[in-house]
Formats: C-alpha cells, structure tokens, sequence
C-alpha cells in the first residue's frame, strides 16, 4: 500500500504489510508471521503479539500522539479496543544495495547484446525515422529477411569436377526463345537469361544505358522498368521489353513500336499489389518529360490499372497492344508473387507470351521497409506454386515463365531452369556488377556511385562504357557457370535440365518444392571454378 490507514480487526495473516510504500496499517490481533517484509516506509500498529519480524522490518517507540490518532481512528468506526500498540517500521538496511556498480563507459546495446537480431541498429533507427517523419520506412534494395530461396536447393549429381573443359559453352546449346508461343516475334536469347525490369527514374540515364550495352554484348534481353523509353537506353540494346505501368509513365505508340517486346505490369515482388514511387529529388525535368508528369513531386504510381478491373478487361488490352504491334511483338506480363494460383491460370487465360515471375526477395528502388520485409510469397515457392497452377488447367505449353527475384549467378539460374523456369532474370545483381556499393540510399537519389540518382555530380562519376565492360563479364560469367553446371549433369542442353538434378538442404525447402531432403548434400563442394564464376 502506498497511503490511508488499513485495519484489521483481528490477527493478520502472512507477510502483513508486504512491500508497503507509505499508509498506515493498524492490527488489533497478533502480527502474523514476518509483518513488514521489505517495507520501504509507513507504520504498521500491532495491538497483540508480535509473532516474527519481516526482512528490515524492525520495532519502534509509539508516540503519544500516535495512539490517540489510533483510537479517534477506531472511535469513528465504533471499533473496540483498550490494549496498547506495537510499532513496526523499515530498519533502513536494505532500501538501497550494498554496493554501487562502478561506472563504465557508455555501450550501445548493439554491442552489449554481442549482435542480437531484436533491438538491433535497424530496428532502433527505423524508431527514429518513424519517429521524425511520421509516416512508414522506405527504402531502397530487397528484403533483409532471412527466407526460403534456391541457396537452400544442391545438386544431387557430384559436381566437384563440372568445369574443367576449357570448351565446355561451346558444348552447350543455351539459345532460347521466349514469346514465340502464339506466333509473335520471338526473343531471341544467347542463353536463358535477361536484364529484370529496372525503370529509368530509380536508375539513372547512365546506368540504364550501361545495362542496355553490356545486354547487346551478351545477346541478352533488356528491360526498360517502368519509367519510360529513352533513346540512349534503345540506341545501345539489342532486345529491348517496353514496360507499360498503372500510371501509364512514358507510355505513348512511337516507343511501343520500336521496342521488341512489351510488358504490361501488374505488380512486382518486393511491393506486391503496391505501386511505386519516386522521390521528388529523382523527378528531374529530363525525367519528368519522358513520363509525361510534373517535375520535382513526390512520384506515386497506381497500384492498378485504370482501364482493367478483372481479367475480361486485360484480355482487351493484350489484343489493343497487338494489333497496334501488327502482331509482331510477344506480350508478356509481370507479376509480383502473391495470389500465384488465380494471377498465373488469368496470365494463360488472357493469351499473355510469357509470363515474368517475381519473387519476394526482389529489389525496388524505393518501397515501404515493412512490405519489402513482410509481404509477398518467396522466389522459391513461388516459381512451384506457379507451375503447379500451370498443371492444373493442363497449360504448360502455352506459357513461358521467367523467374526473377533474388537471383544470384548461373547456379542459381541453373536451379531455376531445373525447377521448370524457362528462362531467368537478373536485376541486383547486374547493377551490384556495375558499381553499386549497396549504401541503401536509392529511395533518396543520394546514390555516389551514379547508379541510383538523378544528381548531375553523381551521374557523371558513372562511366557506361566502363560499367558495361563490367556487367558484361559478369553476365559471361553466368553464362559460363550455365554451361558448366549443364555439362556435369550430363546434359547438352540447357532444355533437358530437371527436378531430378535437385535436392534440398533444409526440411522446409523438401516441404515447399516436394525435392527429397538430403542435407548431406550440402556438404559435396561444387568445382571451384563454378563457385567462382570463372570464364
């Protein structure tokens, strides 16, 4: 208790007075056994016998005043009683501890809780920020979750030898074709892999141009995103997707006819069923002329199509681009990973080419931290659930999948193409391969190696040509793992690539995909050059 009076009118029982901070308490029976354990201060009256004194509890002279305080108390409520009072209060031995810690230097709890994953530093700056702005996180790049992704898949097969033929990409045949399948044009591909969507706007003038030349170098796919078309970025690739968006950004016939692809996006895997958004900074007047909008705003894409409200109103918008294509152009659709099931049997429905697959561990340029962290369905499950929605309406051959999302290097191409992907597609990866330092400032523009701003200053540390060098020899560096994976299976083409080539490591990735659990496997090394991705 902490004030007042408290009367018992008999004997109290165990502990009276436990903890009390103040008040009174008058007993006009016996104490109880240890009456005023670890009371920090008040008075407790005992009117009979004192059975057993509490930790720090100790007797004390009555005043005068005190008792007949006590008996006008008990007057009042006609209560009585003509004995005399015992007095216990706090012995004052144990208010405080004995000893004092001695003072050490100030260390974040970070440190102290030796790199806890709870309040770490990210957790704690995101408070602030919260705390500053007033609204959600965002941020650039991908999720920082640790989720179910094709690291957790092996080679049933011992690779550890794969790779040792100086020939071995000219001993595999890796050309593909995508979007043929209803007798457009089809891409044609050096090997099973394209640049993933990347807008002009989230990156710069000079970056996209860097991706478009080293693309054309490895006669790869490139991807405009979501921004629009510039001509740079169309002089340089070879193949080049026209993406049309919600907010239709840049979306006009001239670029639809020069492209050799087009896209219609529906949502993508780090913000599914989001928009997205770019900051004022970003929206430069050269930015904001080719997307049609105001310049310095606060960019917010529609998370959905004005003009398609279901699937009836897609399959209307697939045939406008068509006939306005002459036909000539595949017609792919880009789905962040969510509703897989119903999104793929719709994409098959509507006459879509192929469909380009997007899993959560995606990157963006500029999303919320908790739907980036918290929403979406995993690359590796996604890319299952869509093929099993495929065998569900007998439509595997009428569709073509690219699987993007978090993809690494060729070994985790190859995994995707042993799934049943039939191409795959890069996006972090290639920028990571032309600069990008990850320094998470892609939201804000304040990108210093020139990849994700629209900063004159920054933008001219950027060099294209160098950049594009760059990415190409990554890219022929996947191209090489391909191979090299390909003809240890046993394979001479990278069509014949299986599920039975697959294992998984860990019980929730044999639970996701139906592959045999054989962690073991984990342990076999694959050759050094295919880890390394030599050429």
């Amino acid at each position: 208790m902490k004030a007042g009076t408290l009367c018992c009118a008999g004997d109290a029982n165990f502990m009276a007075g436990y903890m009390m901070y103040g008040g009174r308490i008058i007993i006009l029976g016996d104490s109880g056994e240890r009456v005023g354990e670890d009371m920090s201060a008040g008075e407790i009256f005992i009117g009979g016998k004192v059975q057993e004194l509490g930790s720090d509890a100790m007797l004390s002279d009555t005043e005068t005043s005190e008792i007949e305080d006590i008996r006008r108390f008990l007057d009042r409520y006609r209560i009585s009683f003509k004995g005399s009072f015992s007095k216990v209060i706090n012995a004052g031995k144990k208010l405080r501890y004995g000893n004092n810690e001695q003072q050490m230097r100030s260390l974040p709890f970070t440190s102290f809780s030796s790199g806890s994953s709870y309040w770490n530093a990210k957790v704690q700056e995101d408070i602030v920020i919260k705390s500053q702005s007033g609204r959600y996180r965002i941020r650039g790049y991908g999720g920082a979750r640790p989720l179910p992704h094709l690291g957790d898949l092996a080679f049933r097969k011992d690779l550890s030898r794969a790779g040792e033929l100086a020939d071995v990409v000219e001993r595999i045949n890796m050309e593909t074709r995508i979007g043929g399948i209803n007798g457009a044009e089809p891409l044609k591909l050096s090997m099973p892999v394209m640049i993933a969507p990347m807008s002009y706007g989230a990156l710069s003038r000079s970056s996209k141009q860097g991706i478009a030349m080293a693309s054309a170098m490895s006669g790869i796919a490139e991807n405009t995103g979501e921004g629009g078309m510039s001509d740079a970025q169309r002089d340089a690739a070879g193949q080049l997707i026209f993406q049309c968006l919600g907010g239709r950004l840049g979306w006009n016939i001239h670029d639809m006819r020069r492209a050799d692809g087009l896209e219609i996006y529906i949502s993508q895997g780090a913000k599914p069923g989001l928009g997205g958004q770019l900051m004022a900074k970003k929206v430069t007047p050269e930015l904001a002329e080719i997307r049609g909008i105001p310049s310095g705003i606060d960019l917010r894409s529609p998370s959905r199509h004005p003009d398609i409200l279901g699937a009836d109103d897609l399959v209307i918008k697939v045939e406008e681009f068509r006939e306005a294509t002459d036909y000539r152009l595949p017609i792919s659709i880009k789905l962040g990973a969510g509703r897989i099931r119903d999104d793929i049997k719709i994409a098959v429905k509507d006459g879509f080419d192929f469909i380009e697959l997007d899993g959560m561990q995606g990157s963006t340029g500029a999303g919320s931290s908790e739907v980036i962290d918290h929403v979406g369905i995993p690359t590796l499950p996604a890319i299952i659930e869509a093929l099993e929605a495929l065998e569900e309406i007998g439509a595997r051959e009428r569709v073509e999948i690219v699987l993007m999302g978090g993809l690494r290097d060729g070994v985790d191409a190859v995994k995707a193409l042993c799934l049943g992907a039939d191409a795959v597609a890069f996006g972090t990866s290639v920028i990571i391969a032309g600069g990008c330092i990850a320094c998470m400032q892609c939201h804000v523009g304040q990108c210093v190696t020139g990849i994700a701003t629209q900063d004159p200053d920054h933008e001219n540390r950027y060099k294209p040509e160098t950049e594009a060098h760059n990415i190409h020899r990554f890219l022929e560096g996947v191209r090489w793992q391909i191979a090299a994976i390909t003809h240890g299976l046993g394979y001479p083409d990278v069509k014949d690539l299986s599920r039975d080539d697959l294992v998984a490591l860990t019980p929730e990735a044999a639970e996701i995909t139906g592959l045999p659990f054989e962690p073991d496997q984990g342990y076999r090394p694959l050759g050094p050059a295919i880890a390394q991705g030599k050429v």
